[in-house]
Parts: C-alpha cells; sequence; structure tokens
C-alpha cells in the first residue's frame, strides 16, 4: 500500500478520538507514539492479509460466518470496557501497517479493492 500523506489521515492520540475516528469510518488513522503502546496492550489487533487468507482457504470460506460468531461471543463475556470493547468490534474493518517506528496507520479493507 502507498504511503498517504499525513493531512489526509485522523490523527488518534487517545481512546475517545480513535473510537470517534472508526465510528466515522475514516479512511486512514495514524495512531501517535503517546497512544500507541495502550493500544497494543488493549486492543484486539485484526488479522493480516496472508492470516486471513490462510484461515478463510483452509476453512473453505465459512470462516468468515464462524468468526463473526465467535467474536460476538467472545466479546460479550469479556471483561473490557464498553468503550474497548467497541473499540475492539470496529477494528475488524481495518488493516494494520506500521506508518513509521513511532506510528501505525490503519486504513479500511475496501480501500484494497
Amino acid at each position: 500500500m502507498e504511503q498517504k500523506p499525513r493531512d489526509k489521515c485522523f490523527i488518534a492520540c487517545n481512546a475517545e478520538d480513535f473510537l470517534s475516528a472508526l465510528t466515522s469510518k475514516e479512511d486512514y488513522i495514524i495512531i501517535q507514539k503517546d497512544f500507541k503502546k495502550e493500544f497494543e496492550e488493549n486492543t484486539q489487533l485484526p488479522l493480516t492479509k496472508n492470516e486471513q487468507m490462510g484461515y478463510h482457504f483452509g476453512s473453505r470460506g465459512t470462516g468468515a460466518l464462524w468468526e463473526a460468531l465467535f467474536h460476538l461471543l467472545i466479546n460479550s463475556f469479556s471483561k473490557g470496557s464498553k468503550q474497548q470493547k467497541e473499540i475492539d468490534s470496529k477494528i475488524r474493518k481495518y488493516s494494520l501497517t506500521t506508518f513509521n517506528d513511532e506510528e501505525i496507520l490503519l486504513y479500511l479493507r475496501q480501500l484494497e479493492y
């Protein structure tokens, strides 16, 4: 994926900013250095493209249905805050890559097509 200029990206400095960006379905979101460590510790990161492809191929396409069901079930019984549960469910629509050493770039998966 090509690098986007910073002015076209939503910059998230805390969980509230990040959740508002996910809710409004921003195309590109940058997680800044201060929030990066908290983000990596608390958030269920989405699968990479290769992991997704292997999972869907191995399950003959039915994996997406089971994945949604299991995610809903696990998310409802997890002990995290309501805000963190919302972040975990909405982040599944995004792909993740490193923008630079101190920042993470998330972009909508639908932009890959």
